[in-house]
């Protein structure tokens, strides 16, 4: 049996949470176990009691922000707690700002040291300190890491060059997606969304999602098809300030009785069966399962061209426009209007994203580290 030590939950209910908990719900627990690090231990990772009631477990790390010197304390004492029980560290992330639960693994004899880059962009300007910090992190990488995984092409090859890295499809239980009318009409009726064009989004409010563009957007969309409404699933993580522009771009534009905020949501899934159009304004992504289960649902869809075009796996539901022309993203969504619903199943699993198939892989990839 193989004990893998997965860090980069948070309280969010996003993609990363769902990717990391899609796998942890289809392995085979008598070959491979999933363990996790929570680093931002004030508050309480998402599944939490989930992944309790399946027998892992969750070490708590206190938040870098709150207390620096505590953080990088408690991760030597847990590695000196562990050692010699795990044969993988996994860290999770979007950014090369922390690498330093994978070069201190190195130092506790855990062998296999794998970073998983899941985005293609920076959330934050690189000043010269920031610069700094990213460059020594390669070095400090490059002596620990042994094997890069990334959830796309185009982030892994944002996050690590030219170095070779094992691309990892964001996989989900593709049968648990596909289109399902019963459930559609069940979740248009409970959220009076009968007779309604229903545009949606799901991500967190942050500068990378984009919600004051889709704001803008939707606007003209409005005044083009009159029964529109766009539902905003998700919510800020730390730092407000991009749900609070959100809420303000509404007020001004007068749409407030247009625009619902739902917040975040366990029912994504049948969500996504009300849905008549998913859009996705964001300025980068790496490879989002957003855009996979919305895929897997029969969904339309309309990404921004900066998203990677890997994520194109069914026909004729994706559309690609670029961020400078509101009045591109109206025509594609009109267009969309016209696209029926269908079952994308046997397109979803033929790509490669059902993990049903896809954690064979990953469950074979962890056993040859022996």
């Amino acid at each position: 049996m193989k004990r893998i030590l997965q860090i980069g939950m948070t309280r969010n209910i996003g993609g990363l949470e769902t990717y990391l908990m899609n796998q942890f719900r289809k392995l085979d627990r008598s070959r491979i176990i999933y363990d996790f690090v929570n680093i931002t231990g004030e508050y309480q990772i998402a599944f939490a009691d989930e992944i309790e009631r399946a027998g892992s477990k969750i070490f708590e790390i206190p938040s870098r922000r709150k207390n620096p010197l505590k953080h990088y304390l408690e991760w030597i004492k847990l590695f000196r707690k562990i050692q010699g029980q795990y044969d993988a560290i996994i860290l999770n992330a979007n950014s090369l700002s922390y690498v330093f639960p994978i070069f201190a693994a190195r130092f506790f004899g855990i062998p296999m040291r794998i970073f998983h880059s899941h985005n293609s962009g920076d959330e934050l300007k690189m000043g010269t300190l920031r610069k700094i910090l990213v460059n020594v992190n390669k070095i400090l990488l490059e002596s620990s890491v042994t094997d890069r995984f990334a959830c796309s092409e185009k982030a892994g090859r944002w996050m690590f060059d030219s170095k070779k890295f094992h691309v990892i499809n964001n996989a989900i239980d593709a049968r648990e997606m596909r289109f399902n009318p019963q459930i559609r009409d069940q979740f248009r009726r409970e959220l009076d969304l009968e007779n309604r064009f229903v545009l949606a989004h799901v991500g967190r409010f942050t500068f990378q999602k984009n919600h004051e563009f889709l704001i803008e957007i939707f606007a003209k969309v409005a005044e083009q098809i009159p029964d529109s409404i766009l539902l905003l699933i998700g919510d800020a993580v730390e730092d407000s300030s991009f749900l609070d522009r959100t809420r303000q771009k509404v007020s001004e534009l007068k749409l407030e009785d247009r625009v619902k905020f739902l917040g975040l949501r366990k029912d994504v899934r049948n969500l996504m069966q009300a849905f008549d159009c998913f859009v996705l304004p964001s300025r980068f992504e790496g490879l989002p399962m957003v855009g996979i289960e919305a895929q897997s649902a029969g969904l339309p869809c309309v990404f921004s061209d900066t998203i990677t075009r890997e994520l194109e796996i069914t026909q004729n539901l994706v559309q690609y426009v670029k961020l400078d022309s509101i009045e591109d993203w109206c025509v594609a969504i009109q267009k969309a209007r016209q696209i029926p619903r269908r079952d994308t199943f046997d397109e979803i699993a033929n790509a490669g994203y059902d993990i049903s198939t896809e954690i064979l892989k990953l469950e074979k990839f962890f056993e040859g580290s022996s």
